[in-house]
């Protein structure tokens, strides 16, 4: 009876983290997007079109980069860390974990940061720019491996303080007085601001993790290769959802006219910004669920992440409602004029994000459930097919194939991988029409 009492009290616990960490990041992320927003008005007003469609690949430069800096790094610091009761082993995985993301971010960041950078090549500030979006792609990876060290130990709001979204709040008002200051802003401008911003951010979480990471890394190279051969498996994920909106920036950059990539690209960031709230459930529901999980509870978790894919995907239904019917003023009114043809490429990718938010919650049950190599394995195949789609609906259809060519892309990958946990569990949480009873069910959760 005693046992069963510790199992309630400690699944009431998990849930109500779930429950913080959900609200938190929500909040966070609407924050972030607001700025976000005004972030590209002001920079698409205040630099030219080619300065402008570069800072928007940096800006996913800075999504990729830390993918590839941490390999995977981050869930599976979650998911060891969660489940491991003993601190001192805790804090020696998350050492580890942070020692490899700084080796893997210091080789990684400079050649991601020349692709997102080439078509400013023969730009007298260049190279300076190079060398401050690789310093801010490694401040990026450090902070967030950090911010997932800070899920995994349950310190909810210093995880959330040390999102991008928290990052792009503070950036707003400095690129904002930039833009008042400077007769001529350039892009270089822009960076100095972006990367000494990251880097006060990355001082912080460093401060604050004291309790959560040892000094030096435990384990030596056996740990670190461990480490890194989970993580592997689990950067093929982020992989894929990289490439199935913001890397497609980067191919708009190549393929098209500075001035029809910047609109391009302006509009798959807004995009992210509308379906990122996919990435932020599963952030705030992966500790806490893996602890479910590790105890038994299993139909407990099945439940929850049905429930969060239920509010999720409602938020996001709405938001692409909202933006077919008044998208195109609201872009005319902010960006100027020559953004309202814009909008169908905004619409048609942030209405992928629809399937993504719906059945995203799968990869985080096939994660914390120890199925990372048929999810990476799954997400393989996708990709296999939906990057040759993407390169030749850009090639012989133009910005709006491409856009149509994202948004399937990530509903395939979503559907695969609901598909996948079916087989692999036997369940598969998904999004359903009752949007109370899922409140509810994370409200009142014992």
């Amino acid at each position: 009876m005693a046992g069963r009492r510790r199992v309630t009290a400690g699944v009431g616990a998990a849930t109500s983290e779930m429950r913080r960490s959900f609200v938190w990041r929500t909040a966070a992320a609407a924050a972030g997007l607001l700025s976000t927003l005004a972030l590209t008005i002001v920079v698409y007003r205040m630099l030219d079109a080619r300065d402008a469609a570069v800072f928007f690949a940096i800006l996913a430069a800075l999504s990729i980069g830390p993918l590839v800096g941490r390999l995977g790094l981050g869930p599976n610091v979650i998911r060891l860390v969660a489940a491991e009761p003993n601190p001192v082993e805790r804090r020696a995985i998350a050492s580890s974990h942070l020692s490899a993301t700084g080796v893997l971010s210091l080789l990684s960041a400079p050649l991601i940061a020349l692709l997102a950078t080439w078509a400013l090549r023969d730009s007298a500030h260049y190279l300076p720019v190079v060398l401050l979006t690789t310093a801010g792609i490694v401040a990026e990876s450090l902070r967030l491996t950090l911010s997932d060290i800070f899920a995994a130990s349950g310190r909810v709001g210093a995880s959330v303080a040390t999102t991008h979204h928290i990052r792009s709040m503070i950036v707003l008002p400095v690129v904002g007085a930039i833009a008042v200051v400077v007769s001529d802003p350039t892009l270089l401008e822009v960076m100095i601001s972006y990367t000494a911003v990251s880097y006060l951010q990355l001082i912080a979480a460093l401060v604050f993790a004291r309790r959560d990471v040892a000094l030096r890394a435990a384990g030596g190279v056996a740990t670190l290769k461990t480490a890194l051969s989970a993580g592997a498996k689990l950067f093929t994920l982020d992989l894929a959802a990289f490439l199935c909106l913001p890397g497609t920036v980067w191919l708009a950059n190549v393929l098209f006219v500075p001035e029809t990539a910047a609109l391009y690209s302006a509009a798959a960031t807004l995009a992210l910004q509308v379906t990122i709230i996919e990435s932020l459930a599963a952030l705030a529901v992966t500790p806490a669920a893996a602890r479910l999980w590790a105890a038994g509870e299993r139909a407990q978790v099945v439940r929850v992440l049905s429930a969060v894919a239920t509010l999720s995907t409602a938020v996001t239904a709405a938001a692409v409602v909202v933006l077919a019917a008044f998208g195109a003023d609201l872009l005319g009114f902010a960006y100027g004029p020559s953004m309202r043809e814009a909008n169908v490429l905004l619409v048609v990718m942030a209405a992928g994000g629809i399937a993504k938010t719906a059945l995203g919650v799968n990869i985080t049950l096939l994660i914390i459930s120890g199925h990372i190599a048929e999810a990476a394995r799954t997400a393989l195949i996708v990709l296999t097919v939906s990057v040759p789609v993407a390169v030749l609906a850009a090639v012989t259809g133009g910005p709006v194939w491409l856009a149509a060519a994202s948004a399937l892309s990530m509903t395939a990958v979503a559907v695969a991988q609901w598909w996948c946990t079916r087989r692999a569990i036997g369940a598969g949480p998904r999004a359903g029409w009752r949007l109370s009873a899922a409140w509810q069910m994370l409200k009142h959760s014992p």
